[in-house]
């Protein structure tokens, strides 16, 4: 988990651990370079994820977290190390992914004027793919299903380590069956860019929705372009809702038309549309891998870190120091989406100023099937494509 190198103030105690310097400031918890007291120099650092606001609700969301995370174990998933409490704040170690999301690796190869390599695109989702695909198989200890939604894919919420892992993070709004806290019906969380229509719309969502949110994350790897544009929360949602998106080709000349199809198909308005799951999602981008005599891997992914954070990725030394703010992401593409962080959408689905018959939940949304809609051209399915 990455950060601006924010100074730590306060007390820099928690429980077990020494915080060394804030990665991260979220809606609801704090993200804290640590290391655990009394611990050897050469001991690898853990990420505590402390919670903020002490509120019941708050509260309860983030030990279902903790719980649900702690269940999860899998190379793709960041894993839990240890749940506690300490000076009535609740918090979570974590392990540390010494690397950056893909927000800030998408910003970095902006301010380098490269485009991250397709090989290297798909090599990282096919491994958030296997993350995810993990917790929505994951049962239970009774051996029941949990019905794991993670409900915010997003280039924030997956990190590329300097070594060339890859890390699903922040299940801190997921649905499941052992969940304390339940979304309302009607009522919507996450990324407005991200939220797969039926999110956006207030409906129940299945594994299904999380295959929505890889394709707009492969989307704007691949394209360095945001999927889903628009000036407010309201606007993203509609584009969502609308399928209103530009064609990968017609954002990069010469993208391939097999991923252009996988990239449809993730994204398709209909969840009956999409590929069946994550596991589906990532055997076809191995076709396309395939198929284009491409050699990805987390070997890949390591080579693409190493140009983009030469200076960060084998010092170790640097992990309890804090280092200067990243530049302003230069964007070459537009409207691309590293250049602004979407805050989690939490409330009633908004409120259209027009109603045709498409209905976002407890309200109308413009919207117009009739219309074609941009990104959506008719393409021949191969089979194995169906997943």
């Amino acid at each position: 988990m990455t950060g601006a190198g924010m100074a730590l103030t306060g007390n820099r105690q928690l429980g077990n651990y020494e915080l060394l310097r804030l990665l991260a400031h979220g809606g609801m918890a704090d993200i804290f370079l640590a290391r655990r007291r009394g611990a050897p120099a050469s001991e690898r650092p853990v990420a505590v994820k402390l919670l903020r606001d002490p509120d019941p609700e708050s509260c309860a969301m983030f030990l279902d977290e903790a719980r649900l995370v702690a269940m999860l174990d899998h190379p793709n998933i960041a894993q839990v190390l240890e749940i506690g409490a300490a000076s009535g704040s609740h918090y979570l170690a974590m392990e540390y992914v010494h690397g950056a999301d893909l927000r800030a690796v998408l910003a970095a190869a902006q301010r380098a004027e490269r485009a991250v390599p397709l090989e290297t695109a798909i090599a990282i989702v096919s491994a958030a793919a296997a993350g995810l695909d993990h917790a929505h198989r994951r049962c239970g200890p009774d051996g029941a299903p949990l019905c794991l939604v993670h409900r915010d894919v997003s280039l924030s919420n997956i990190m590329a380590g300097y070594d060339g892992a890859v890390k699903v993070v922040d299940f801190g709004i997921a649905s499941t069956t052992i969940a304390s806290v339940h979304t309302s019906p009607g009522m919507v969380r996450g990324k407005a860019s991200y939220m797969s229509p039926e999110q956006c719309l207030g409906e129940l969502v299945d594994q299904r929705a999380d295959v929505f949110g890889l394709g707009v994350v492969l989307y704007e790897l691949t394209t360095g372009e945001r999927c889903f544009a628009g000036a407010t929360d309201f606007d993203r949602m509609l584009a969502v809702v609308r399928g209103d998106y530009r064609t990968p080709s017609r954002v990069v000349a010469g993208y391939p038309h097999v991923l252009e199809e996988i990239v449809h198909t993730a994204l398709a308005v209909s969840p009956i549309r999409r590929f069946r799951s994550t596991q589906a999602m990532a055997r076809a981008l191995e076709h396309v891998a395939v198929e284009q005599g491409w050699v990805g891997g987390p070997g890949a992914i390591a080579r693409l870190m190493r140009r983009l954070f030469a200076s960060y990725g084998d010092s170790p030394e640097r992990f309890g120091e804090p280092t200067a703010p990243a530049e302003p992401a230069l964007s070459l593409f537009g409207d691309a989406p590293v250049t602004e962080q979407e805050p989690i959408v939490a409330g009633p689905a908004p409120v259209a100023p027009s109603g045709p018959p498409r209905r976002f939940a407890r309200a109308s949304a413009g919207g117009d099937d009739d219309v074609p809609t941009r990104g959506r051209g008719r393409l021949r399915r191969p089979a194995w494509l169906a997943g």
